[in-house]
């Protein structure tokens, strides 16, 4: 035992003799108080201080402290990609997340822009997947719930850092949404960087064009900053045409990414058609096919030919301030100008309108005395202008001079269809693509010698004003110009 020699000590005192024992009484009743209160004091030590087993095999129930991170992420088996901490990740990456000892409640995905991304859950409750993309620039958090294969609840978190960019891709589409257009308007992306040649058919794959009446249409590069789109043949008249780029997180190459997505809606008006014929200096108009007027014109001199080909109407302005210097003529020079030109429809970068020309009406519809433009009286300016929306066509015939397909009054109907990348065209939801018909209005019927020539009627300068198009006076200069 290990307090034997306590008792010894108590044995060898009760041998004393009898004188010695009533001595020793009282120190034996002390001896023995003292034994006792060691004793207690180290077992309490001993306790204190030993292991103990059962709580340390414990394993945590109900009411139990929460488990620490470490102890979550194995009861739930948990596997999730991009792992904890990752950077750089692309913002086409599938996140998933997979429980190998339990199943999953809810993941939860959020990015410090405020966005989260779709998922779902798979039949088996062990498994989930993102659908969605990733914005670049963007810390994000994955957070798992789940139940463990005894019934717990149990909780993780990772995160993880989307790409930064070299560069973002911007881009604009034209025409804005809740216009009415001519049936000669483009979809057009103009980007602010350059895209990538080995990744450009991708990006056409992210884009949609759906119509109330669906046409053959393509898409074509005219360079690596700027897209276009037109149908085959002139749009429609009461198309509703729905545009959508879904490009936010597309690849641009050279390290450049779009960020955002973008539409636009509009509808195509009635089929405005002019057609200006140099030889014979006549501009005949017409509406839905039906010839409304017929304007005498002048047109390019010899020197300054108008462009031959499909123009379409770029902007309309009521007065422009045309310089020739713009145009490297000197003003003080014989064919020098500096004039405020009225009613002025624009069908060219390089400077063509339609437009009034009071000093020169003895020679319209006679001789091309203009600096490329096309000169009309001033009523019949007025009129065209009035009559006129951006996207409709003016088709200049006869000259010698070839359409420029780098600009954008002639490039789109002017380059062949075969050059186009024919695109998926889908009808647009809500809508029933109308009976088919045995003819067509939105294509200018050829201008023959019999015209008549006649003034736009009254009614024709109050028809289809341009939405976009503001008729407020300016004098800024456009270079360059040709009056």
């Amino acid at each position: 035992m290990r307090y034997g020699w306590i008792l010894r000590i108590l044995d060898t005192v009760a041998d004393m003799p009898v004188h010695a024992k009533a001595g020793l009484g009282r120190i034996k009743i002390g001896i023995v108080v003292g034994v006792v209160v060691l004793v207690v004091v180290a077992a309490v030590a001993y306790m204190v201080s030993r292991p103990s087993s059962s709580n340390a095999n414990s394993a945590t129930g109900p009411g139990s402290p929460s488990k620490s991170p470490a102890t979550t992420a194995a009861s739930l088996g948990l596997a999730v990609l991009p792992a904890d901490g990752a950077s750089g990740v692309m913002p086409d990456t599938t996140i998933s997340v997979t429980a190998s000892m339990g199943h999953l409640l809810s993941v939860v995905v959020t990015g410090t822009n405020g966005d989260s991304v779709n998922g779902s859950i798979g039949a088996s409750g062990t498994t989930w997947q993102s659908s969605g993309t990733l914005a670049l620039k963007t810390d994000y958090t994955v957070t798992v719930d789940g139940t463990t294969s005894s019934g717990a609840v149990v909780e993780q978190s990772t995160h993880f850092a989307s790409l930064v960019p070299t560069a973002t891709l911007g881009y604009t589409v034209t025409p804005s949404s809740g216009l009415t257009v001519g049936v000669g308007e483009p979809i057009v992306l103009r980007f602010d960087h350059p895209v990538a040649a080995a990744n450009q058919a991708a990006l056409i794959a992210q884009l949609q064009v759906a119509e109330s009446n669906p046409v053959p249409g393509g898409w074509r590069w005219f360079d690596d900053h700027e897209l276009h789109f037109r149908p085959e043949t002139y749009w429609p008249t009461g198309d509703q045409v729905a545009f959508t780029a879904h490009l936010a997180g597309f690849d641009a190459g050279n390290g450049i990414w779009a960020t955002s997505n973008a539409s636009t809606t509009f509808t195509i008006g009635d089929s405005h058609v002019a057609t200006a014929n140099v030889t014979t200096h006549e501009m005949t108009v017409t509406n839905n096919g039906k010839v409304i007027a017929t304007y005498p014109i002048s047109t390019g001199r010899d020197i300054y030919p108008t462009m031959d080909g499909v123009h379409i109407d770029l902007y309309r302005s009521q007065v422009v301030h045309m310089v020739s210097s713009t145009v490297g003529i000197p003003v003080n020079s014989p064919n020098g100008y500096d004039e405020l030109v009225y009613w002025d429809v624009n069908i060219s970068d390089g400077g063509e309108f339609v437009h009034a020309a009071p000093w020169d009406i003895a020679d319209q519809g006679h001789e091309n005395v203009s600096h490329g433009c096309i000169n009309v009286a001033p009523a019949n300016a007025e009129s065209f202008f009035n009559f006129s929306r951006i996207g409709d066509v003016i088709d200049v015939v006869g000259s010698p001079r070839p359409p420029n397909l780098g600009d954008h009054g002639t490039m789109d109907w002017n380059t062949p269809w075969a050059d186009w990348t024919p695109a998926a065209v889908i009808q647009l939801p809500g809508t029933t693509p109308p009976p088919p018909t045995t003819s067509t209005t939105t294509v200018a019927p050829p201008v023959t010698a019999a015209a008549t020539t006649t003034i736009a009627p009254a009614a024709a300068t109050t028809t289809t004003v341009a939405p976009t198009t503001t008729t407020a006076a300016t004098t800024t200069t456009t270079a360059p110009l040709y009056p």
